[in-house]
């Protein structure tokens, strides 16, 4: 029992001495100098926004972006509606007419074959055929 009495006097007094050194207080003098640096860092981040809005004139400038062409490739005989959708002048009507048209026909060997759509003449076409993917020959 006295050993562990003693371990306890012991310990006590080491106890204290790192409790005093892991206590993160700052001085007085050292207070003061984190305020400032705090208050300079607030400050020059408020003028950094506060110049970028007036350059922006508070706005964002999606109206700038240049306008992209999109560029995709449909295979007729693969396609599901909602990609036959995608096509210049074709919705959802005219891609389901030409899925019955595939259908009767099995596969389309040229791309000339929807002019058997009802629906699509030739400036049509002549308008969705630099998205049509080539078509294989069986």
């Amino acid at each position: 029992m006295e050993n562990s009495k003693q371990s306890a006097e012991v310990s006590d007094p080491e106890k204290q001495g790192l409790l005093e050194h892991l206590q993160l207080v700052l001085r007085s003098e050292h207070q003061g100098l984190v305020a400032a640096l705090l208050l300079f860092a607030l400050l020059a981040a408020s003028a950094y926004f506060i110049i970028q809005w007036n350059v922006n004139h508070g706005l964002v400038d999606i109206d700038d972006v240049a306008r992209a062409k999109f560029s995709f490739q449909v295979d007729l005989n693969a396609a599901t509606l909602g990609e036959l959708s995608l096509l210049p002048g074709v919705g959802s009507k005219l891609g389901q007419a030409i899925l019955v048209r595939r259908g009767e026909l099995g596969r389309f060997n040229h791309h000339a074959d929807l002019l058997g759509v009802p629906g699509i003449g030739e400036k049509k076409l002549e308008a969705i055929r630099p998205y049509l993917s080539p078509l294989n020959e069986p």
